[in-house]
């Protein structure tokens, strides 16, 4: 990074994203309860949107959270600018250290949070956006928003430079988002001084994050990115 100017990283409230990250929360999950506070109108909105078209869905939601915004102002516009407060104090050294794990450079000059009031947080790499919601206790914010971001720049990463070429371009779908969740163990490695929270993946990719580490450590001095995909590739194809 010492060569060219640091990435840019911004962070927004938008309310039709917000709206568009929820209607997908529902459409993409049978578990879509996961995604809610039970006990507010969010259920009571999801149920109404379930399966409904896009447009349709618009007309509820969109409402929906304007009065959530105008209720929550303030916190809401606090939420969104802190995160790009944490992410700008540490920027320099995050994209330090993810140019030395994947051996490329950072391949976009900006990045853009949205921040979101629904617990999806997924991301666009189209447009290179990652949504981000606060954990609600206070002292997990500063951890939650520093581990988000990496994991999901890891993910930019991989889409980038590894998706396209031999051996990753052999997989499938299924089988490249398994790689690619299961290669988040390495955060827990590779930014111990950043990243202050633990990256634990989600639970049915535990096996395969396992196999992994234990590749990693039996790696020793040679603890290489594309080791790491060659080896995992081999095994998933034989």
């Amino acid at each position: 990074m010492h060569n060219k100017e640091i990435p840019t990283i911004n962070s927004y409230y938008n309310i039709e994203k917000d709206a568009t990250n929820r209607r997908e929360a529902v459409n993409r999950s049978i578990n879509w309860n996961w995604y809610i506070n039970m006990y507010d109108e969010s259920q009571i909105i999801f149920k109404k949107i379930t399966w409904m078209h896009f447009k349709e869905s618009m007309y509820i939601l969109i409402p929906f959270l304007e009065r959530r915004y105008n209720d929550n102002k303030k916190e809401i516009d606090d939420a969104a600018k802190q995160i790009k407060t944490v992410l700008d104090d540490q920027k320099d050294k995050i994209f330090e250290l993810m140019e030395k794990l994947t051996k490329k450079p950072i391949f976009n000059d900006s990045f853009t949070i949205q921040y979101t009031t629904c617990k999806r947080w997924p991301y666009n790499r189209q447009t290179w956006e990652i949504w981000i919601m606060e954990p609600s206790k206070k002292e997990f914010r500063y951890k939650y928003r520093t581990q988000s971001f990496i994991h999901e720049l890891l993910h930019f990463q991989t889409h980038k430079y590894y998706e396209t070429i031999p051996p990753m371009n052999k997989l499938d779908k299924q089988q490249f988002n398994l790689l690619k969740e299961s290669l988040t163990f390495l955060i827990n490695y590779e930014f111990p001084w950043i990243n202050k929270s633990i990256d634990n993946g989600y639970p049915q990719h535990q096996e395969f994050r396992k196999i992994l580490e234990n590749y990693r450590i039996s790696l020793w001095d040679k603890k290489d990115f594309e080791k790491l995909i060659e080896f995992w590739c081999k095994k998933i194809l034989e």
